[in-house]
C-alpha cells in the first residue's frame, strides 16, 4: 500500500468536529495542461490529439482532430491568490479563464498537495475535465486507434501525477468504453502499471448507441472490475453524445434557466438540471439486477449531491413494488436495498442531506467532496464550512462519511 511521502497535517489540523480525521475529498478535478497530449504523442498523432489553439473568433479552445471541443483555461475558478472567481462573470462555453490566472493546484501535483495540507485534507479523488465531459468526441472519431491513444496518454499522465503525490492524490482512469474488451484491458493496466484506484465512465453509454449497462455485454467488464476491486464512478456531464462540439449541445439542452433571470441566477438553476441528470443512472441501477448479479461492483454518483436520492428511491419503490389486484408483486429487492448494497452518493454544499437524511440513506453510503477547482467548489475554507454544517452529526457517522467510507472504497491507507 502507498504511504504519503510528505507530512500530512490533516489529522492534526483544528477542523472543529472534524479534528483528528484524515479527511478524504471524493471529487476534485485535474486541469489538463495544454501540452498534456502533444508532449507525449507519437509523431503521427501530434497534430490530431487534443491541443489548445485559437478558434476563428480568437478564443482559445481545445481542438481534437481540427474540431473545437472545449474551452481552454482549465475550468478552474480559484485564482493564484486563492480567490474564488465568480462564475457569472465568466463564459465557461467561450473564453473561460486564462491559464495564467488559475491556481497552480489545479494542474500541478506538488502544489495540490500543499493546498491540501493548508486545507487539512488527507487525500483527494481526482477526475478529468475535458476527458470527463467530452468523451463523446472520442466516440465520434473514426480512427479508434487515435481515440485509444488519447485515453492511454491521459491515464499515463495520471499515473505520473499520482506518483508525485503518492498516498495523497488518487486520479480515476478513463476508459475506451466503446470497446468493452479494450475497456477491460485499460482497467487492468490502470491498476497493474499505473497504480490507479478506480475508473470513471458514463452511466448512459446507450445514449451513443452502445449497450445499456444492464445488458449481458457488460458482464465481462463487471467481472474484471470485481477482480480489480475498482469502484465505477459516474460523474455528472458524462453522457457520451457523439459529434464535434457535442458536449456543448449536451449541456445546453439541460440549461433551463429563464432568460429573464439575472446572470447570477442562471448558473445555479442550470446546475440543478445538470446534477439531477444523474438520477437517470441511479433510478435505472437500483431497479436492475446488477446489484444482485454483481454484488461486489460498487458505483458512485459524483458531483450530484444526495438530497434528491431518497425521493428517487421512494418513487421507484412506490410504483415498482405497488400491489395490484390479481397481479403478483415483483420478488425483487427494494431500491433502498440495492442502493445500500451497491451505490454511494457524494455531497459538498448541502446541509439538509448529510444531517437530516443520513440515517435514512445509510451513513455507510455517503461521502464528502469539495469539487475543487470547479465553479461550484466548496471554497474558501472548505473544511471549516463543512465542519460547521455537520456540527450536529455524531462522531461515528462523521468518521464514516468524511474518512472511512472513501478509504475502504478506494483502498486508501490511513
Amino acid at each position: 500500500m502507498s504511504i504519503a511521502t510528505t507530512p500530512d497535517p490533516s489529522a492534526a489540523a483544528d477542523n472543529g468536529v472534524l479534528t483528528g480525521l484524515k479527511l478524504i475529498d471524493t471529487d476534485t478535478h485535474f486541469s489538463e495542461p495544454y501540452d498534456l497530449w502533444t508532449s507525449r504523442a507519437p509523431a503521427k498523432y501530434k497534430d490530431r490529439v487534443p491541443k489548445v489553439q485559437k478558434a476563428p473568433n480568437g478564443e482559445l479552445m481545445w481542438f481534437l482532430d481540427e474540431h473545437p471541443i472545449f474551452q481552454a483555461g482549465g475550468v478552474s475558478f480559484v485564482d493564484k491568490d486563492e480567490n474564488k472567481i465568480p462564475y457569472f462573470q465568466q463564459d465557461i462555453t467561450g473564453r473561460g479563464n486564462l491559464w495564467e490566472e488559475i491556481h497552480e493546484a489545479s494542474y500541478d501535483a506538488k502544489a495540490r498537495v500543499k493546498f491540501m495540507d493548508n486545507l487539512g485534507v488527507h487525500a483527494q479523488i481526482v477526475y478529468p475535465n475535458i476527458m470527463g465531459f467530452q468523451m463523446g468526441e472520442l466516440l465520434a472519431l473514426e480512427d479508434k486507434d487515435l481515440a485509444y491513444a488519447i485515453v492511454r496518454t491521459y491515464n499515463d499522465a495520471m499515473g505520473e501525477w499520482a506518483a508525485q503525490g503518492i498516498g495523497r492524490l488518487y486520479p480515476m482512469a478513463i476508459l475506451p468504453f466503446w470497446d468493452i474488451d479494450l475497456a477491460i484491458k485499460e482497467s487492468v493496466r490502470a491498476k497493474d502499471e499505473l497504480n490507479l484506484h478506480g475508473i470513471t465512465m458514463s452511466g448512459e453509454p446507450h445514449a451513443a448507441g452502445l449497450p445499456d449497462l444492464g445488458r449481458p455485454a457488460w458482464d465481462p467488464f463487471y467481472e474484471a472490475i470485481t477482480d480489480l476491486g475498482f469502484p465505477i464512478n459516474i460523474h455528472v456531464g458524462s453522457v457520451p453524445v457523439a459529434g464535434a462540439g457535442a458536449g456543448h449541445m449536451q449541456t445546453a439542452h439541460m440549461q433551463t434557466a429563464w432568460p429573464s433571470l439575472p446572470d447570477r441566477a442562471h448558473k445555479p438553476v442550470n446546475s440543478v438540471q445538470i446534477e439531477l441528470a444523474n438520477s437517470r443512472f441511479v433510478s435505472n441501477l437500483v431497479v436492475s439486477d446488477i446489484p444482485r448479479r454483481w454484488p461486489d461492483v460498487k458505483w458512485v454518483s459524483v458531483e450530484s449531491g444526495i438530497g434528491w436520492i431518497p425521493y428517487v428511491l421512494e418513487r421507484v419503490d412506490y410504483e415498482n413494488l405497488e400491489d395490484f389486484v390479481n397481479e403478483p408483486t415483483p420478488n425483487v429487492p427494494s431500491a433502498f436495498e440495492n442502493f445500500r448494497k451497491s451505490l454511494y452518493g457524494c455531497f459538498w454544499f448541502e446541509k439538509a442531506g448529510p444531517t437530516l437524511l443520513l440515517d435514512y440513506l445509510g451513513p455507510d453510503n455517503i461521502m464528502w467532496e469539495t469539487d475543487f477547482p470547479h465553479p461550484t467548489c466548496l471554497h474558501p475554507e472548505a473544511v471549516r464550512r463543512s465542519a460547521e454544517a455537520l456540527s450536529q452529526v455524531g462522531p461515528e457517522n462523521l468518521r464514516k462519511i468524511m474518512q472511512d467510507n472513501a478509504a475502504r472504497l478506494y483502498n486508501i491507507p490511513l
